[in-house]
C-alpha cells in the first residue's frame, strides 16, 4: 500500500527554493514515490517528478521515449511556433542533436580546454589578487560572477567590453522569477511579443544583436572560433538558420556561465560551513581534483531538466503515456542513498562520485563539463595559495528559481595567507591557520 503523502514542499514554486533545496521532500519521494505526480503552478497539465539516480540516468539516455523537443528548462507547455523560435541543440534529439553538437564539440574537448588553462589561471590570479585585498566582499559579485564569463567570452570570441552584458542578460532571463532581477522594460512588451523570445524576455534581443554583430564580423573560417563555427558550419549540408544560430549561441553563453558561477558559490559556502574540510584541503592540495567533483555534486547548479514522453512506458508501476511531461530531478539524484554513501556529508575524497550534475553519459551529457571542472579546480587551487579561512559577513541570498540552484549574494571575510600577501595582520583565530 502506498505511503500517504506528508506535507511536502511545493518544488514547482520558485519561492520554495529561495530557502534552500527542499531535500526532505526529495528524500521522501525517493523512498516512497520515485515517480510522483505534481500539479503545475500555473494551472496547465501537471508533470511527473523522477527522483532516483538510476531512473534519472536511464531516462536521460533513452531519447527515443523521453524527448527534449518539447523543451528542457520550462515547466510551461509552449506552442509549436514558440518552441521552434527558441530551439537549440538542447531542445533536439538525435540524430540532429548529435550533428548540431558536432559543430562545437571539439572546442570543449579535454584537449581544447587544456589549452585554455593558463589563460584562465592568469585571469583567476588577477581577479583574486585584486579582490582578496579587500578581505570583506561579495564572493558572487566579485569572483564567481566575474571569472566564468571571461573565459567563456574568450572561447566564443566576445569582445571584452561585452562580458558584463552577458552576465546581466543571463540574470534577467534565467532569474526572471526573482524580483531582484526584474527588468522594468518588460512592461513595454505585450505577451504576444514576448512569447517567441528565449525565456520570454527582451534581454534575448540584446544578446541576439551581439550575436548578429559578431557573425557579421566573421567570414567562413575567419576567425577560427566557436561563433564562426556556429554561423558557418553545416548540418546535413545546410547552415543554421539565423534564429537557430542566435538561439544556440545564447544557450552556450548562459549554460557556460550560470552553472559554473553557482557551483563556485556553493563550493565556497560549503567550505565556510565545514572549515575542517578547507584545512584538509590546504594540507593535501594534490587531492583537489577529487574535491572539484564533490563540489559539483554538492552544488548541483541545475535542479532538473524536462523530458516529454513519446511512447507508453512503465516505471515503478506508473504508466507513463505519450504527451506526459516529467522532470529529471538532478538535485535529488545527487543525494540518492543507494548510490552515495552518506550523501548529505560533504567529503572531498569521495570516490567513486558518479554525480549527475553534468548528466551521466548519453547524448545530452553537458558540453561544457570539462570547462566547468577546470574552472572549479583552478579557482580553489588559487584560493588555497592565498586564504587560510573564510567566514560569512552577512546573510546568504539564494536565487528564487525552481530550475537553477543559485546564490545571488555571498558576503564573506577572508583570512589571508602570509605567504600569499605578506600580511601577518590578516591572521585571526577563526581562520584555522596552522
Amino acid at each position: 500500500m502506498p505511503m500517504p503523502r506528508p506535507s511536502l514542499a511545493d518544488i514547482a514554486d520558485p519561492a520554495v527554493w529561495q530557502d534552500g533545496v527542499p531535500h526532505d521532500t526529495f528524500t521522501w519521494l525517493r523512498a516512497n514515490e520515485p515517480v510522483a505526480w505534481w500539479d503545475h503552478p500555473g494551472g496547465q497539465k501537471g508533470f511527473w517528478v523522477v527522483s532516483r539516480w538510476q531512473d534519472v540516468v536511464d531516462l536521460s539516455r533513452n531519447t527515443e521515449v523521453f524527448s527534449s523537443r518539447a523543451g528542457v528548462v520550462n515547466l510551461d507547455d509552449l506552442a509549436p511556433d514558440q518552441l521552434e523560435a527558441r530551439r537549440t541543440m538542447l531542445e533536439e534529439d538525435p540524430p540532429r542533436h548529435t550533428e548540431l553538437r558536432a559543430l562545437v564539440d571539439p572546442d570543449f574537448s579535454p584537449r581544447a580546454i587544456k589549452a585554455w588553462e593558463d589563460t584562465f589561471r592568469a585571469l583567476t590570479q588577477m581577479v583574486l589578487n585584486e579582490t582578496l585585498r579587500q578581505q570583506s566582499f561579495d564572493f558572487v559579485e566579485q569572483v564567481a560572477k566575474a571569472l566564468p564569463i571571461r573565459i567563456l567570452g574568450k572561447i566564443l570570441g566576445v569582445p571584452e567590453q561585452h562580458t558584463d552584458d552577458l552576465v546581466t542578460w543571463g540574470n534577467q532571463m534565467l532569474g526572471a522569477s526573482d524580483p531582484d532581477y526584474h527588468d522594468p522594460e518588460l512592461a513595454a512588451y505585450s505577451p504576444e511579443s514576448l512569447r517567441k523570445l528565449p525565456f520570454g524576455h527582451p534581454a534575448a534581443l540584446r544578446a541576439f544583436a551581439l550575436a548578429e554583430k559578431m557573425a557579421g564580423e566573421r567570414r567562413a573560417g575567419q576567425p577560427d572560433d566557436v561563433t564562426a563555427r556556429l554561423r558557418f558550419g553545416q548540418v546535413q549540408g545546410a547552415s543554421l538558420s539565423d534564429e537557430e544560430y542566435k538561439a544556440t549561441w545564447l544557450m552556450l553563453v548562459i549554460a557556460g556561465n550560470e552553472t559554473t558561477r553557482h557551483a563556485l558559490s556553493h563550493g565556497l559556502l560549503v567550505f565556510i560551513e565545514h572549515p575542517e574540510q578547507w584545512d584538509r584541503r590546504r594540507r593535501r592540495p594534490d587531492r583537489l581534483g577529487i574535491a572539484a567533483e564533490e563540489i559539483l555534486r554538492w552544488a548541483t547548479p541545475i535542479n532538473w531538466h524536462r523530458r516529454q514522453v513519446t511512447a507508453a512506458y512503465e516505471l515503478h508501476g506508473v504508466e507513463l503515456q505519450p504527451g506526459d511531461k516529467l522532470i529529471l530531478a538532478f538535485t535529488s539524484a545527487n543525494r540518492d542513498e543507494t548510490v552515495f554513501d552518506d550523501p548529505f556529508r560533504f567529503e572531498m575524497t569521495r570516490k567513486p562520485n558518479p554525480h549527475v550534475s553534468f548528466g551521466r553519459g548519453g547524448p545530452h551529457h553537458c558540453l561544457g563539463a570539462f570547462l566547468a571542472r577546470m574552472e572549479v579546480r583552478i579557482v580553489f587551487e588559487e584560493l588555497l595559495k592565498r586564504v587560510t579561512g573564510f567566514r560569512l559577513a552577512g546573510p546568504v541570498q539564494r536565487l528564487q528559481s525552481n530550475h537553477l540552484n543559485g546564490i545571488k549574494a555571498l558576503p564573506i571575510e577572508v583570512a589571508l595567507n602570509e605567504k600569499g600577501f605578506g600580511n601577518s595582520a590578516c591572521h585571526s583565530e577563526w581562520s584555522g591557520a596552522e
